[in-house]
């Protein structure tokens, strides 16, 4: 080979990396504005992730105070159940009481019914001995006429 052909050869070669260069630098620029995009889309990311950590963290506060009231609650319902179980017996204590009550006004209203047929028969017979007076202080008057 001449050197007029070796120097040929150099300079297509040349050519061919100079072809080879821009087509890399073409793609160093679509790959630099491809980093740009990334960048920008790791930038949005990173604000998403510290909203969501905000958002995880006052849920976090929620559930915590979620949490808080339940147990409240629980002791709230314990609470009442405690309660509904005294009035319970409260209300069997009464029920009994009540059936006393009416056991004793049943007695009651027997003993009245008792004592007004006495009191009917005592003022029967009052009315029986005031006859009896009656007649008989009339049957006196006429044989003792002194007496009045």
């Amino acid at each position: 080979m001449t050197d007029g052909q070796k120097l040929d050869l150099i300079l297509s070669k040349m050519t061919d990396m100079q072809n080879d260069i821009g087509v890399l630098k073409a793609d160093v620029t679509d790959l630099k504005t491809d980093v740009a995009g990334l960048k920008t889309d790791v930038a949005g990311l990173k604000t998403d992730v510290a909203v969501l950590k905000t958002d995880v963290a006052g849920l976090k506060t929620d559930v915590a105070g979620l949490k808080t009231d339940v147990a409240v609650l629980k002791t709230d319902v314990a609470g009442l159940k405690t309660d509904v179980a005294g009035l319970k017996t409260d209300v069997a204590v009464l029920k009994t009481d009540v059936a006393d009550l009416k056991t004793d006004m049943k007695n009651v209203k027997e003993e009245i019914a008792g004592l007004k047929r006495m009191d009917d028969m005592i003022f029967d017979e009052v009315e029986r001995v005031h006859e009896i007076l009656n007649a008989h202080t009339a049957d006196t008057l006429l044989h003792h006429p002194t007496y009045m």
